[in-house]
């Protein structure tokens, strides 16, 4: 079976600091998706430090990119692997040959771990994240995984988007808050984001502020939302608030990705009902560490979102459904409401929903539209 996505980390066996960075990579990616009983969505991982053949060669295995339909190559460049620079090189030149034949649907990201390197001839035309700079201006290494993870996650949902929907413009992160206690918090994001000296590769939509005079509110959220991944920072009163309601509905009838940070410190009066079925992430604060982690975990979110639906899709035509959905986060009676009418089958992701859940759907189905089946893309 062909992935729809795999990763290659690329080290030096000598260097332990690159050896902990593949391992990080390697542990994040087996995680990346919904879990239930010891079953989520795993993106493979497979490194390349060591010769494959010492006696023949010093250069590791080589990749055999048709194992998936795209590659992402991670090169962690260091001191260790510029002592081998003409070994590496040639490597990477096989590399890059291969990515040319196969019309750029691979990408390589490479990250120099130390100052002064040499850039390889064969990517001299790639740009490098400047990690070493990350280890003096941050002087936190779990800031600095977060860093890591997020200019890789980054720079894959980007490469994808732009094989996949090449007309869209650059993904933001609409970022809904409630004014009166959600504020400080969104604005505190936001400013990390947008300052340069972070080095954060992404784009926000905040609020009205960012609107050119003119403009309608509700026409310019809605693009936005359509075309971006939603952070809803829950505060006490996000949930009493109609706009916040709406920002958040409109994602889900978009089938964005969604990620609630829950700053909630007294009391919810009302959960909104339709604000489940989602990750939701407890944020006890906004210094520099907390806020990158929460970075990570929402491109994490949009990646797997992505994934997932270009596999459902690929499976709905092989199987030719004539009316089918992917839907990118397990049913709710919220998108049977909305979809039942149109199509014959939903497809999520695995695992299957517990009997409990599948009971209620089934009943609301059966009053809606008996001939609809949920199924999970494992089930298909």
């Amino acid at each position: 079976m062909i992935d729809t996505l795999k990763i290659y980390v690329l080290w030096h066996p000598q260097s332990l600091e690159a050896k902990a960075d593949a391992n990080l990579i390697s542990h994040h990616f087996d995680n990346l998706g919904i879990e239930r009983g010891g079953i989520k969505y795993r993106v493979p991982v497979r490194t390349r430090s060591e010769p494959w053949k010492p006696d023949i060669s010093q250069e590791p295995r080589k990749i055999d990119f048709s194992e998936a339909d795209h590659n992402i190559i991670v090169l962690l460049n260091d001191s260790y692997m510029n002592t081998e620079s003409q070994t590496w090189n040639g490597y990477l030149n096989d590399i890059q040959s291969q990515i040319v034949v196969r019309k750029d649907n691979d990408l390589i990201v490479p990250f120099h771990r130390s100052k002064n390197l040499s850039t390889f001839n064969a990517i001299s035309h790639i740009h490098f994240a400047h990690q070493y700079k990350w280890q003096t201006s941050i002087a936190n290494k779990e800031a600095e995984n977060s860093r890591l993870l997020l200019h890789l996650l980054y720079a894959i949902r980007n490469h994808l988007r732009k094989i996949w929907t090449p007309k869209a413009s650059k993904e933001k992160l609409f970022v809904s808050h409630a004014k009166s206690d959600g504020d400080y918090t969104a604005r505190v994001i936001v400013d990390h984001v947008n300052d340069t000296s972070h080095d954060v590769p992404l784009h926000t939509f905040y609020d009205a502020m960012e609107l050119i005079p003119g403009e309608k509110y509700q026409d310019t959220f809605d693009q936005e939302i359509e075309n971006g991944t939603l952070l809803a920072i829950i505060s006490d009163i996000y949930e009493s608030r109609p706009w916040c309601l709406y920002e958040l509905t409109k994602a889900k009838e978009y089938k964005r990705p969604i990620v609630l940070a829950d700053i909630s410190k007294t009391k919810i009066s009302r959960s909104y009902p339709y604000g489940g079925n989602l990750p939701r992430i407890r944020l006890k604060g906004t210094d520099f560490r907390t806020i990158e982690g929460l970075l990570v975990e929402v491109l994490s979110e949009g990646l797997r979102c992505d994934l997932f639906v270009r596999q459902a899709n690929k499976a709905i035509r092989n199987k030719k459904y004539s009316n089918a959905i992917s839907l990118p986060r397990p049913p709710e009676l919220f998108d049977i409401l909305n979809i039942a009418s149109k199509n014959e089958t939903i497809i999520y992701p695995d695992p299957p929903l517990p009997n409990i859940e599948q009971k209620i759907l089934k009943k609301a189905t059966n009053s809606i539209s008996p001939f609809l089946e949920i199924k999970s893309l494992g089930e298909m």
